[in-house]
């Protein structure tokens, strides 16, 4: 029998119901004393499913995305059919139609339109589950601090009230819990889809000496009503331990109009891999890069003119927000070549640079396996020992 967990938040009450031979538990950490469960062992990668998050990814997909995408010509960036692509957020948007121009919906989606992603999730995470969610500003200071805007925390805090509160309306209003009764074999088929390419525990401990730092805990976090393509990566801590977690949605089309024969577009090993090298690696190199001087950041902000529109394109409108994501992906090229997978990391490499436009790449790399040969040099210094190297291109 496989075991299907759905971690919603703090709530202690663990319910536990037999379906399609699947069991569904409920349960989470309390943020102040139950330790964050995890199935993780050994450095090995658990898998998580939040009820949470599953709920919102169905809400924004409908208020933020829908109208577009069942458009019958809408179209990816691939040439392929955005009504194929998205097809299993669509059947939910056709499902719960009565509902897109609802009040509180439209509060949650337009919440999660000026909310990153991952420090979103992140609360979704802390929270109890919907619909019994509550903020408690005098608890809930460091998942609550990310949204302030400076000089206006107490519209901030009450907005995010808003949309917890809003969320336990619609979760009533739609019934939604009828929605994980009804899709069990939907959950299970992806947990098996990603069972059976989950990457194995060289990934961690390679990961972990490259960057010469530990994490208590790494989880993938699947959803089904994520759209397809969004990823992110979020940490989360509780009773001292943090877990580090790659929260994404299907990345292949999907089949589940027959249940004999699903697919949940989670079964491509590669992608698994790499996305969690990418994904779990912010949390490693991130705080290194926000420790970049800010005068070193400036200096290089020239090299993000020519790049511009491409950067602006996947979504990294400043040259700050590209840097986060130069050293997260030389990490992914080196720890490829360090599994072995040199061809991986080749055309990670060519991606990157002609796809992607991360044209200084092969120069930050170069910085970064120099601190991989020497243990005299640290992660921070080499990230600044790339910086001073950008200052040199033309």
């Amino acid at each position: 029998m496989l075991s299907l967990a759905f971690f919603a938040g703090k709530s202690t009450i663990m319910k536990r119901s037999m379906m399609a031979g699947v069991c569904f538990l409920l349960m989470t950490s309390l943020a102040a004393g139950q330790p964050f469960r995890s199935t993780a062992r050994n450095k090995e990668i658990g898998i998580q499913f939040y009820k949470n998050i599953e709920f919102l990814g169905a809400v924004f997909f409908m208020g933020s995305m829908a109208a577009e995408a069942n458009q019958e010509n809408a179209r990816m960036p691939d040439g392929k059919r955005k009504g194929d692509w998205f097809a299993y957020d669509l059947s939910l948007y056709k499902k719960y139609q009565s509902f897109v121009n609802h009040p509180d919906l439209l509060i949650m989606a337009g919440f999660g339109e000026r909310s990153e992603g991952s420090i979103l999730a992140r609360l979704l995470i802390h929270l109890d589950e919907f619909p019994r969610a509550v903020i408690r500003p005098e608890k809930d200071g460091p998942y609550l601090r990310p949204f302030l805007r400076q000089g206006d925390s107490a519209a901030s805090i009450k907005e995010v009230v808003e949309f917890v509160a809003a969320a336990n309306r619609l979760y009533k209003a739609m019934d939604f819990e009828v929605y994980f009764r009804d899709h069990v074999p939907f959950y299970e088929k992806a947990l098996s889809e990603i069972r059976s390419v989950l990457p194995d525990a060289r990934l961690i401990t390679t990961m972990e000496q490259y960057y010469r730092q530990s994490f208590a805990r790494y989880a993938l976090i699947p959803s089904l009503t994520i759209p397809a393509g969004m990823a992110f990566g979020v940490n989360y801590t509780a009773a001292g331990n943090t877990t580090i977690m790659n929260l994404f949605g299907p990345f292949a089309l999907q089949q589940f109009s027959d249940t004999a024969a699903l697919n949940m577009g989670f079964a491509d090993s590669n992608h698994i891999r790499e996305l969690s090298t990418h994904e779990f690696g912010h949390s490693f190199s991130n705080p290194a890069v926000a420790l970049i001087p800010p005068a070193l950041v400036k200096e290089t902000a020239r090299l993000f003119g020519p790049v511009r529109e491409a950067m602006e394109n996947q979504g990294y409108n400043t040259w700050s927000a590209c840097l986060y994501e130069y050293f997260v992906r030389a990490g992914e090229v080196v720890i490829a070549r360090k599994l072995g997978r040199q061809a991986s990391a080749e055309r990670l490499l060519k991606y990157y640079v002609e796809g992607r436009r991360f044209v200084h790449l092969p120069l930050v790399i170069a910085e970064l396996e120099k601190y991989d040969r020497d243990p005299r040099i640290t992660y921070q210094q080499a990230v600044i020992n790339a910086m001073e190297k950008l200052k040199t291109q033309p």
